[in-house]
């Protein structure tokens, strides 16, 4: 019977990409690797920004060409 616990247990993990928090107690954190999120996250951020703009302009931009006819 504990067999099969521990399968489903690390079933579960691999499925669900569960990661006990025991597991991620020794890691120190690290203030260069939350820097770099924090820069990936801006760019990212920006790009989405832009289509965002981009795509209200190009609807703006329509409507008044239709108007024009």
């Amino acid at each position: 019977m504990k067999g099969k616990v521990a399968h489903n247990r690390t079933e579960i993990e691999d499925h669900y990409d569960y990661k006990s928090l025991s597991n991620n107690a020794t890691k120190r954190l690290d203030l260069n690797d939350l820097l770099k999120r924090a820069a990936d996250e801006k760019s990212r951020n920006k790009k989405i920004n832009l289509l965002i703009f981009s795509g209200a302009t190009f609807v703006v931009l329509m409507f008044l060409f239709l108007l024009s006819f």
